[in-house]
């Protein structure tokens, strides 16, 4: 069946999360406690409608920690069913390599005004730690420990808009 076949109607809804994942010189991963019951998680959200995946993942992350990031490359996808109990349709999850942190971008981060109401601050973990902690969801754990394999491993995907290098943003 073409693609001009499918009736509008018949797509599926989908949310797409952009997610960065920030490391810091001793190898731990940035996570955000959340204030909206999901508790620590990758920085990032969803992408609004005609909104570039690594330009939304910037958006998010400076919304949530008050930095601008420049996006390495795209580490990971991650299909996430639909949940029943939140109502939350199924989703991909794109996880972009946000790099290494510095002391002077750690000492930075804040919660800025318009997300304290989500965001209640940041916690640094080292990977080992991301399966036993008890704020961090099975799901996360293994997405953040399957980026940063694809990113041990140089398995980056480049950063396309219509088959074009995206532009580098600082």
């Amino acid at each position: 069946m073409a693609h001009s076949d499918i009736p509008n109607n018949a797509h599926p809804r989908r949310r797409a999360g952009c997610l960065g994942i920030a490391r810091d010189e001793t190898g731990r991963v940035l996570l955000v406690r959340t204030l909206y019951g999901k508790g620590l998680i990758l920085p990032g959200g969803g992408a609004n409608e005609d909104e570039p995946f690594d330009e939304a993942v910037r958006r998010e992350f400076a919304e949530e920690t008050g930095l601008h990031v420049r996006l390495w490359a795209l580490v990971a996808v991650d299909q996430v069913p639909a949940n029943p109990v939140t109502g939350s349709c199924e989703g991909v999850n794109f996880v972009f390599d946000a790099g290494e942190f510095t002391e002077q971008q750690k000492a930075g981060m804040r919660v800025p005004s318009g997300a304290v109401s989500e965001i209640a601050g940041f916690e640094w973990l080292h990977p080992d730690e991301l399966a036993t902690h008890p704020e961090v969801s099975d799901g996360t754990a293994r997405r953040i420990a399957q980026a940063l394999d694809a990113m041990k491993h140089g398995m980056w995907l480049p950063l396309l808009h219509e088959g074009r290098p995206a532009p580098a943003a600082a």
